[in-house]
């Protein structure tokens, strides 16, 4: 169901009423519509193009971007393929004040961190702080949450505290992945192919197949693999390789003109060795007498030869997902989610692979089996009347998981027991109102909202490591309210604040060498936002410009901390008194029908509240700022296009700028990750006629980090032990290659 016009007037009637009025009473609209009518009298010319309108459901409903008072950044299917982003990893690079990562020994386990609030961690025990949503659905862990395999539609990413419509882990903000379902209109067939250096290849095939006029199916395989990122001259896998299948059956049925079904199953299979982590800071450390480090520098490496056999991490997931659409009127629909998700996560970890503790052993060497179970149901009301739109909903969610890391070796020594285990249950019930009172011909819209969550959380731990067998089981309950004014300026513009809270539940550490702070867990994480947004189309709407400032309070921000003698030893220490404070403006201009720029900044100043914090563990040294919080951040890409006799021709520029951040609140540990920019390209021949065949040909020449800058995406400093002040991962080198698709 599409939203309605808030209200519906003659174009430039609204300059006239404000022309008539008092300066003083109707400011805003007078200032905007004499700036408006100074740049098209300047600019306008005949038959100009026009800013395509970009949908989104940022608001559970689908709505025009510059109707949603939400800073939202989206990438359309063209701009991942242009940039080539077919991961979570990929994105971070593409929009400010977004900073995206994996863990190094599970390259499938993401790390997103939205306006400086994070997962620094990946754990079975605590939620992310980014909610993660594949068509609606909560990705419950961090692990295995890439999203290779789905024909992706479109990436919304809402930046700030989404706790009203998407619950209790959105801190920090939401990504939404949206794919292309099955349809009963069209027969439609894709298949792309990919060939690149680093040995790359990528297959996808798309089949939709109308069954009916009221049944359709849809499949979607895509194939992957990579050689290496770093050569290893030592026994086992190289760093960095990939292998990875996905197969993805949609069904849709119509079952009456006013009821829908889509049915979801995505079976993955994932063989991925670990990225290098490579020494490129020494400093001497308690056991680094005993402790042999062969390779080390601080340019990035392109081969090493490992000591212990490395070995390829296996993950496999299986999800299906129902769903229901009702227009139970023309003013009201009915929506159901119903889904489950399951995984098997077998890694191997050697932190320290070209090091050596002792004659032969390896100072940490980790082998885990990892396995997580989630379901979920929410029901959403979706309506409108004349002065009103809502949406009202009650959400289920459980999960269950565990975690062994038997096999594992620390010092040379086999580890004993290491295993956790938890439960996870959350019950909500929220709703969001937008009053649209009829004054003022309907240029006000008033928003109300409210998320009432119960959460129970179970957990259980045997750590022989230290010697000591634990549960854990806390309830969490919060409510978040919010608040949102909006003003339309004109036509094309509007303005809006908004107070926003948010809530992340409490939890423990599967990590944790300290019986007291497993028993004890830690505290639920809740975040106050105050935000001012602009969102305006002008130049005769062919430019955008949306722009938002935040104040965000935030207390009992979970950070995990090294607690024990290893980096794997860890706890979430929480830290109140936090205050991020930032920018975001996204520019678009459409400078003629065949030439368009964009322009995205993001500014962070986020700052601890605490110098330290007292625990069972110790005391603990915090720094002044946040990790992961880049103070200036940004992004501009620049598009041609040329007609041809037999398709078109299209060009795309990119560039990416990400400044300095720190890599770890605890002083301990903190390194510097140096600032970066990166430049990418592609050309694109499209819709080439076959003639009197069907369908149409692409290709696509794309490079991506064509200057092949060496920077980091990770800096470790909790090996200092070992005589290792920072290990650190690096971003993918210079990629480059073609891609061919045949298009029906």
């Amino acid at each position: 169901m599409t939203t309605r016009p808030r209200w519906q007037r003659e174009k430039g009637k609204d300059c006239e009423m404000s022309n008539q009025q008092p300066l003083s009473k109707h400011f805003a609209v007078y200032l905007a519509c004499t700036l408006g009518a100074a740049v098209s009298q300047a600019y306008a010319q005949n038959s100009a193009p026009m800013l395509e309108e970009i949908v989104v459901t940022a608001q559970k409903r689908e709505q025009s971007l510059q109707d949603v008072p939400i800073s939202v950044a989206v990438l359309s299917e063209e701009a991942l393929q242009i940039r080539g982003i077919d991961t979570l990893t990929d994105i971070g690079a593409n929009v400010p004040n977004l900073y995206v990562n994996s863990a190094p020994n599970s390259p499938t386990s993401v790390r997103m961190f939205i306006r400086g609030i994070g997962q620094n961690d990946v754990q079975l025990t605590q939620d992310p702080s980014v909610a993660l949503y594949l068509d609606g659905v909560y990705v419950g862990t961090s692990i295995g949450s890439g999203f290779e395999g789905v024909d992706v539609a479109r990436l919304e990413i809402l930046r700030g505290p989404q706790g009203t419509l998407y619950g209790r882990n959105a801190t920090g903000g939401a990504v939404n992945i949206v794919t292309r379902r099955a349809n009963v209109e069209d027969w439609e067939f894709r298949q792309d192919l990919t060939t690149g250096n680093l040995g790359v290849f990528k297959a996808n095939t798309v089949l939709n197949a109308p069954l009916s006029d009221k049944a359709a199916v849809k499949l979607n395989y895509f194939h992957t693999e990579r050689d290496e990122l770093v050569e290893n001259k030592g026994p086992g896998e190289n760093f960095g390789m990939k292998d990875n299948d996905s197969l993805v059956l949609d069904l849709r049925l119509d079952a009456t003109q006013d009821l829908s079904f889509d049915y979801r199953y995505e079976k993955a299979k994932g063989e991925n060795s670990q990225r290098f982590e490579q020494v490129t800071e020494t400093a001497p450390g308690a056991l680094s007498a005993i402790t042999t480090i062969t390779q080390d520098s601080p340019d990035r490496l392109d081969d090493v030869a490992s000591f212990r056999e490395i070995v390829q991490n296996d993950l496999e997931i299986d999800a299906h997902t129902l769903s229901f659409t009702w227009e139970a009127s023309e003013s009201m629909t009915v929506k159901s989610i119903t889904s489950s998700r399951e995984l098997d996560n077998e890694y191997f970890s050697d932190p320290l692979s070209t090091s050596v503790f002792g004659v032969d052993a390896a100072p940490s060497y980790a082998v885990s089996q990892a396995s997580f179970e989630q379901f979920s149901q929410e029901i959403q009301l979706l309506g409108s009347t004349d002065a009103l739109e809502y949406v009202v909903g009650l959400y289920y969610y459980e999960d269950d998981s565990s975690q062994d890391a038997d096999g594992s070796e620390i010092l040379g020594n086999l580890r004993p027991t290491d295993f956790s285990s938890a439960e996870n249950e959350s019950l909500a019930v929220f709703g969001q109102f937008t009053y649209i009172p009829k004054f003022m011909e309907q240029r006000w819209q008033i928003t109300v909202g409210g998320r009432y969550s119960e959460d129970n959380r179970k957990a259980f731990r045997d750590n022989q490591i230290i010697g000591f067998t634990a549960d854990y089981e806390e309830d969490f309950s919060n409510f978040t309210p919010s608040l949102t004014l909006g003003f339309d300026i004109n036509d094309d513009s509007n303005i809006y604040g908004k107070i926003v809270s948010g809530f992340k539940s409490g939890g423990t550490s599967q990590r944790s060498a300290n019986e007291q702070l497993f028993a004890a867990g830690f505290d639920e994480e809740d975040i106050l936002s105050y935000e001012l947004g602009y969102k305006g189309d002008f130049w005769d709407r062919r430019a955008r410009l949306n722009v938002a400032v935040f104040y965000m309070e935030l207390d009992g921000l979970q950070s995990s901390v090294q607690t024990g003698s290893t980096p794997g030893e860890r706890d979430f220490i929480p830290t109140d008194d936090n205050t991020i404070e930032g920018l975001e403006l996204d520019l678009t201009l459409l400078l003629s029908e065949r030439l368009s720029f964009s322009f995205n900044y993001g500014y962070l100043d986020a700052e601890m509240g605490q110098d330290s914090a007292d625990t069972p563990a110790g005391t603990f040294f915090f720094t002044d700022v946040f990790a992961y919080a880049p103070e200036t951040n940004y992004t501009a890409s620049l598009d041609y296009s040329v007609p041809l006799d037999n398709g078109d021709l299209g060009f795309n520029l990119n560039y990416a700028y990400k400044d300095e951040v720190i890599s770890s609140i605890n002083i301990e540990d903190a390194n510097t990750i140096d600032d970066y920019g990166v430049w990418g390209a592609a050309a694109i021949w499209s819709d080439i006629s076959l003639g009197n065949m069907p369908g149409s040909l692409k290709f696509m020449l794309w490079g991506k980090n064509l200057g092949d800058e060496e920077y980091k995406t990770i800096a470790i400093g909790a090996w200092n032990a070992f005589g290792v002040s920072e290990l650190s991962t690096f971003g993918d080198p210079r990629s480059y290659g073609l891609t061919v698709s045949y298009i029906y």
